[in-house]
């Protein structure tokens, strides 16, 4: 049977260099890249592994390489490396690259690779999204900030639910398509009962837990003495958790209004769903003007050095849809309306459906791809693990883990 991830591709390391910037073809294997990264585990060796199955055009056993998404980009590994191979960069890219590589629509590839793409379509959806919203509302309260009869609910709602699936379709399209590729190429696990897969599915569970709640491997990758230099509430893991948990809390707020608040009904800032969001938007804020201004700074590590216009559109949009949100708030309480807080209201509305809308097709994804990934190899770790057959071609690292599977 031919192994697909086998596949010598020699073009493959200039599609990749249309997402990133790295001079890999300097490398000679020398491994200090894998001697310095503090999340090599035993077996493992990764990022010269990545290296090589790039250098050789290995698509798919790149896109099967956990490494790809466990990577922090702390940059140590750039700066350990003789030849300036830029090894931390390639990883960057590589993400990118697969984000693009597995979506079905190939929006991400417009939307990675062409600015004027990119800004046409938020400045059309916007467009599109005032018009139908002023269409189906428009009317203006004095007395009162009268928000869904400016805007009609039962659009704004009908709406909401169209968009949430259209992009839950894509997303889940997406990420089984890259579930498939990567099933594909790493090797096969022993079959077993429904039991022991149900067992270990809920195991692999766990074992990503930590990662994905607190994050505590970041605090592994501080060795650049730009980032070491910050105090910890400056740091990329404090900037991650608070962009993460207060984005979970905004997405929880407005769960709950949906669900249990009458629509256009005052209530008090004490009103649960009403405080989560108010209390949520902090740590957003907070985490995404520190990355704003790390990054147009080049402070606090590799991974803020360089930005794409990808990752200032999610920063931006996020941002300005938080503030938006906030001065909305502050509307609601004043005595009177005003055609400023309907207008602060009617932007904060397009921008928030504006990023659910890029969510397949920008570097928002990575919430949704890095999960799956790291799931997928958990899973596939604790699957290997049950065969007594040794594993050759392939370091799994611990059995029980969440280490690199290449």
């Amino acid at each position: 049977m031919e192994d697909l991830g086998a596949r010598i591709d020699p073009t493959f390391i200039d599609e990749l260099r249309q997402y990133g910037e790295f001079k890999v073809q300097n490398c000679f294997s020398c491994g200090h890249c894998t001697a310095v990264c503090n999340l090599v585990h035993p077996g493992e060796s990764f990022p010269r592994r990545v290296i090589r199955y790039a250098q050789l055009g290995l698509r798919d056993r790149l896109a099967a390489t956990k490494a790809v998404w466990s990577c922090y980009y702390c940059g140590d590994c750039t700066l350990a490396c003789p030849r300036e191979a830029t090894p931390g960069q390639l990883m960057d890219a590589a993400r990118r690259y697969f984000i693009v590589h597995w979506d079905v629509t190939t929006l991400s590839r417009r939307f990675y690779t062409s600015p004027r793409f990119m800004w046409a379509a938020m400045s059309v959806m916007a467009v599109i999204l005032g018009f139908l919203f002023l269409a189906t509302g428009g009317e203006v309260q004095s007395k009162r900030l009268a928000l869904f009869e400016f805007m009609s609910y039962d659009f704004l709602h009908y709406l909401g639910i169209v968009v949430m699936a259209l992009v839950g379709l894509v997303m889940m399209i997406n990420v089984g398509n890259m579930a498939l590729h990567v099933m594909k190429v790493l090797p096969k696990t022993p079959a077993t009962g429904p039991f022991l897969w149900i067992k270990d599915a809920l195991l692999a569970s766990k074992d990503i837990l930590d990662d994905m709640t607190v994050q505590s491997r970041f605090d592994q990758c501080r060795g650049n003495e730009s980032e070491a230099a910050l105090p910890w509430y400056l740091s990329r893991r404090v900037i991650h958790l608070s962009i993460m948990w207060g984005f979970l809390g905004l997405l929880g707020a407005t769960t709950f209004a949906f669900l249990f608040k009458e629509p256009g009904s005052h209530v008090p800032l004490y009103y649960p769903s009403r405080l989560l969001g108010t209390v949520s938007g902090i740590p957003v804020l907070y985490g995404t003007s520190l990355a704003l201004w790390l990054r147009k700074k080049h402070r606090g590590g590799a991974s803020f050095e360089r930005t794409m216009l990808s990752d200032w559109l999610f920063l931006w949009l996020l941002w300005v849809t938080t503030l938006t949100g906030y001065m909305t708030e502050v509307a609601v309480y004043l005595p009177r309306g005003s055609f400023l807080g309907y207008t602060i209201f009617l932007i904060h509305v397009i921008l928030a459906i504006e990023l659910i809308l890029i969510l397949p097709f920008t570097k928002f994804s990575h919430v949704i791809y890095r999960p799956a990934a790291l799931y997928i190899h958990a899973l596939w770790l604790r699957r290997r693990a049950r065969d007594p057959e040794p594993l050759v071609s392939y370091s799994v690292g611990r059995p029980g883990g969440v280490a690199s599977s290449a």
